[in-house]
């Protein structure tokens, strides 16, 4: 079929498009309405600040232990799970509290399963893709879930305000609900069909049991060419990431004299950076997916150093706004290199080893930033944090294979994997 008449909107796609906008809804609605039900409840920073750690931690931690059972034959019964399971936490909680139960450590608990099942749906969204997908569209496909998501998630996080404001968190949870229930249903509506050749079914035979499966997947991320400084680098640009996540708010107030406001016209500077530069590669063809993550990487990093060190506004947000862009830059090049390079039935496992890596870095991070910025203050601590991942770019770039892997480099690797 000539490429030209190839479209990404397929029926397949258009429901795991739906599917991932509304859950996404979904989370922020959960997140965030929780978030203000500890405030109101008395519980202050320790309550918000437990959440964060039970939002994160469990998927991270759960990821690579769930990533085996995660088959290709079973990606739909995994998301559908999850959005279940999730649409089942969110409907306890103002059940319990309308009936007066809703001690911190049950909401604690109820969100610390929120989490956990997100160790099954991010892997297997990510795999569902080159099932669904024509392997000449994998990245537009990725690009298009990437920047539309960032402006969803942004609506989102406005109307849940708006909600909040008016009609409580406890009732807030209920929107939450309905949300994940519809998105478990536009993904039962896929369908699709997996074709192995000889050679993928011999070594789909030869991995055993769980557990072999389960070292697999650490093995993989280990000898792989690519796969392996990519992981090595997603850890920098977290632990860079950490002191503007978490000290963002603090900068703004304290160094930059803003308002809450402020700090709100920053983060939708930074969702539309992610929107454009999603929307462009939506559009364009990239070949040096490696290449192109290892700059987004860098630039980032130049991003957190020059809004670290200087205090004039607009230049904040022109690097808000290439921070935006620079998650776009990152993340579809990255999930697209996983589809590309690993075999199917190990892309869930692959992407849970990389995930859990990657993301214990944030709140480490975060956590020791806090620290440093009583002493050197905010704005100097995202400055490092910038600086870290720019050295680090620089080393990747230099030392490994990453940036110079092309389409045709991706697919040896991934015919080395499967027979690993």
């Amino acid at each position: 079929m000539d490429q030209t008449k190839l479209s990404v909107w397929e029926k397949n796609y258009t429901f795991l498009f739906i599917s991932r906008l509304i859950k996404i809804s979904a989370d922020c609605f959960a997140f965030n309405s929780i978030l203000w039900f500890l405030i109101f409840d008395g519980k202050g920073a320790i309550g918000t600040s437990l959440l964060l750690a039970v939002t994160f931690l469990p998927e991270a931690f759960l990821a690579p232990v769930t990533g085996p059972l995660v088959k290709r034959s079973a990606l739909k019964f995994w998301m559908y799970f999850s959005d279940l399971t999730r649409a089942a936490v969110v409907i306890t909680i103002p059940i319990c509290y309308l009936n007066g139960f809703s001690p911190m450590w049950f909401v604690l608990g109820l969100m610390i399963i929120h989490s956990a099942t997100g160790a099954t749906y991010n892997p297997a969204s990510i795999t569902l893709i080159p099932q669904i997908v024509n392997e000449n569209l994998i990245q537009k496909a990725n690009a298009i879930l990437q920047s539309s998501s960032e402006i969803i998630r942004l609506g989102a996080v406005t109307l849940c305000g708006v909600l909040l404001t008016f009609i409580g968190p406890a009732t807030t949870l209920v929107f939450s609900f309905i949300f994940y229930i519809i998105s478990g249903l536009f993904v039962l509506c896929i369908k699709y069909t997996i074709i192995r050749n000889q050679s993928q079914s011999k070594s789909l035979a030869q991995r055993g049991t769980y557990f072999a499966r389960l070292k697999r997947g650490f093995t993989l991320v280990k000898n792989h060419k690519i796969l392996y400084p990519l992981a090595i680098y997603c850890i920098f640009m977290n632990l860079a990431a950490s002191p503007w996540e978490a000290l963002s708010a603090v900068y703004v107030a304290e160094d930059l004299n803003g308002t809450p406001f402020i700090h709100s016209l920053l983060k939708a500077t930074t969702a539309g950076g992610a929107f454009l530069l999603g929307f462009i590669l939506a559009k364009v063809k990239i070949n040096r997916y490696g290449l192109l993550f290892i700059t987004a990487g860098i630039l980032e990093g130049a991003a957190y150093f020059i809004a670290g060190l200087n205090t004039f506004l607009p230049l904040v947000f022109l690097a808000a706004f290439a921070f935006g862009a620079a998650i776009s830059s990152i993340n579809v090049p990255e999930f697209t290199i996983i589809q590309t390079s690993v075999e199917g039935d190990d892309q869930p496992q692959v992407f849970a080893v990389i995930h859990m890596i990657t993301n214990l870095s944030l709140p480490l991070g975060a956590i020791a930033c806090g620290y440093a910025a009583k002493t050197l203050g905010a704005g100097s601590v995202i400055a490092i944090g910038g600086f870290i991942e720019i050295i680090a770019g620089i080393g990747i770039l230099i030392f490994t294979q990453l940036a110079k892997a092309r389409q045709s480099d991706l697919v040896k690797e991934k015919e080395a994997s499967a027979n690993m």
